[in-house]
């Protein structure tokens, strides 16, 4: 019976446990408070289901080679918080970060943010990883400062490296 136990282990764990390990399942997401931005950026507004957003930043990816403009990395503003918000009532804006001299046509729409202050969340992981290890941080960081998450998050995905930024609170 050991012997089988050692096949399983060869066969099915460890090469589970390596692909879990790549994807990032055993990585932290750093928190730093750091000046972010300013970030210029296309995008297409999305209303409903967070899930549906790769969807949508794909039309703002293939519309911005249509109009011969270099993407950068993905950009996603969060507006609503999906614990407290309807899948169907959810907005968010997502795109992709450009250059400041680009000019996108409809139906692309262009806004810049500052630069400010902000709390970032930081961890190089696979999607399905990455976002539930850095809301976790930047919720756990919230509730240990006695405040809680503040939306709108700033969503920027680039070489497996998941960032979400959220403005930092103001001291009275």
């Amino acid at each position: 019976m050991k012997k089988q136990h050692l096949y399983f282990l060869l066969a099915f764990l460890l090469p589970t446990l390596i692909v879990l390990w790549w994807w990032g399942l055993f990585r932290a997401a750093t928190i730093e408070v750091a000046e972010r931005g300013p970030y210029r950026y296309a995008y297409l507004e999305a209303e409903g289901p967070y899930s549906k957003l790769a969807a949508k930043q794909q039309e703002v990816g293939a519309e911005l080679r249509k109009q011969g403009i270099t993407a950068g990395k993905s950009f996603t503003l969060i507006f609503d918080d999906p614990r407290t918000t309807k899948a169907g009532e959810r907005h968010a804006r997502t795109g992709y970060l450009i250059d400041a001299a680009a000019t996108p046509a409809p139906p692309l729409a262009v806004e810049t943010i500052p630069a400010r202050q902000v709390v970032v969340a930081q961890v190089r992981a696979h999607p399905l990883i990455a976002y539930g290890k850095v809301y976790g941080a930047l919720i756990n960081f919230s509730q240990q400062q006695g405040t809680e998450l503040k939306m709108p998050t700033v969503e920027i995905y680039s070489a497996s490296v998941l960032s979400v930024e959220m403005l930092l609170e103001a001291k009275p």
